[in-house]
C-alpha cells in the first residue's frame, strides 16, 4: 500500500491571530515570517488537510516572467486537486511533501521546499525569486484549507517551460494578453493579475 502524501501546514488560528483577509495581501513581511516559522508547520496527511478547516496548507506560488511574458498554462486532469482542472493558471508551485525533501531533518523549512517545487516544475537550476504577497480566499471550498505565498521569477528564456502531468500547454504570453477573460482562470491567478503591475514593481524594488 503505497504512503500517504504529508504536507506542510499551519495551524488557521495562527491567520486568525495575524488578521484574516480575504484575496490578496499585499503586506508580505508581516504574514510571511511568522507563517512559515520552523516552530509553527507541522506535516498532515494529505487527505485530512484537504478536509479540516482547523489548518491551512502552505502554498508557494510563482509567477515565471520572461521579456514581459507571463508562464500560463492550464490544470490538466493529471494534477491532484481536482476543483482546478481545465482553468488557466499563472502559478508554478504546488504542496510541500515531507517524502520529497525531509526538510526538518536538514534544518531546512519552507524556503527550501519551495525552491525544489520550482525546480521540479520547470527546467531551471537554480531559483531566484521575491515573495511579493499573500493569498487567502476562504469563497472556495480549496480555498479554504490552503494558503498562497505569491513570489516572482525572471528567467533568461523561455526553454524553462516543462511539462507535466498537471500542467497542459505551458506558454509564455504576453500579460496584455493574460490579463484578458480573467474568469478562464483560478481564483489565485485572477488575483494575481488583476494586481500584476504592483507585484511586479514590488518585485523590482526588493
Amino acid at each position: 500500500m503505497a504512503k500517504e502524501e504529508r504536507v506542510l501546514c499551519f495551524k488557521r488560528e495562527l491567520l486568525d491571530k495575524l488578521g484574516v483577509f480575504q484575496g490578496l495581501h499585499l503586506d508580505v513581511e508581516k504574514y510571511l515570517p511568522v507563517l512559515t516559522a520552523t516552530s509553527e508547520l507541522v506535516y498532515r496527511n494529505r487527505s485530512e488537510a484537504e478536509q479540516d478547516k482547523r489548518f491551512k496548507q502552505l502554498i508557494p506560488y510563482v509567477l515565471i516572467l520572461c521579456d514581459g511574458k507571463i508562464l500560463r498554462y492550464r490544470r490538466g486532469k493529471g494534477g491532484q486537486e481536482t476543483r482546478l482542472h481545465g482553468l488557466y493558471s499563472v502559478g508554478i508551485g504546488g504542496h510541500i511533501a515531507d517524502e520529497d525533501h525531509g526538510l526538518f531533518s536538514s534544518g531546512g523549512g519552507y524556503q527550501e521546499g519551495m525552491r525544489r517545487e520550482i525546480m521540479e516544475e520547470v527546467a531551471v537550476k537554480e531559483v531566484r525569486e521575491t515573495p511579493v504577497a499573500v493569498i487567502n480566499d476562504d469563497s472556495t471550498e480549496v480555498g479554504e484549507v490552503h494558503f498562497g505565498v505569491v513570489h516572482v521569477m525572471h528567467v533568461e528564456n523561455e526553454s524553462v517551460a516543462g511539462s507535466r502531468s498537471g500542467i497542459v500547454a505551458p506558454e509564455f504570453v504576453p500579460i496584455g494578453e493574460a490579463v484578458k477573460n480573467k474568469e478562464a482562470y483560478e481564483s489565485w491567478s485572477r488575483f494575481c493579475l488583476e494586481n500584476i503591475e504592483t507585484l511586479l514593481a514590488r518585485a523590482v524594488k526588493t
